[in-house]
């Protein structure tokens, strides 16, 4: 909790708030980390080796479009990790779940099969409050990762952004 607060008020870029948290490179995600903030419209982002490619958003509701476009998705860009929001029904949501198909925790369950059907590729989740109370939006923009229009995006730039920074040590 130390480095968070110390953090506060201070601008830099990700590459250097990175190599500034884990100063020993052994430490450092390598390798291909697909993001993913599901719902029926789901962002996605491409990290290699902690550094920023590409990110975007794709239709995954109905499930046909989304098996489809997921799958795509891991088989283009090959990931050795993927992380997504964990999706929680909270006691605010139960009127609007009420009679609902819960899109977002079905979409959640073709990532994880998915996943394991494509090679068993690792995966882990997070919840939307931590990647959001850290990576604000003037810290995307701070460090170029705001991309105007795409909210699903920006939120699974978050993901991978927080995953990179503070991933628990037993996770690929």
């Amino acid at each position: 909790m130390g480095f968070l607060f110390a953090l506060k008020g201070l601008t830099m870029d990700f590459q250097t708030l990175l190599e500034l948290h884990l100063k020993d490179p052994e430490k450092r995600f390598k390798g291909v980390l697909l993001a993913l903030d599901p719902g029926e419209t789901t962002g996605w982002t491409i990290f290699k080796d902690g550094k920023f490619k590409v990110c975007g958003q794709i239709k995954t509701w109905p499930i046909a479009d989304g098996v489809t476009n997921l799958a795509m998705l891991l088989d283009t860009h090959s990931p050795d990790h993927v992380v997504f929001e964990r999706y929680g029904i909270y006691k605010w949501k139960t009127e609007t779940h009420s009679n609902s198909d819960v899109p977002t925790l079905q979409v959640i369950g073709m990532i994880k099969t998915l996943c394991i059907l494509e090679s068993d590729i690792p995966y882990s989740m997070q919840t939307a409050q931590i990647a959001k109370g850290f990576c604000t939006d003037q810290k995307l923009k701070d460090w170029g990762f705001w991309e105007s229009g795409q909210r699903h995006a920006r939120d699974a730039i978050r993901h991978a952004c927080y995953y990179l920074l503070f991933r628990p040590k037993n996770d690929s």
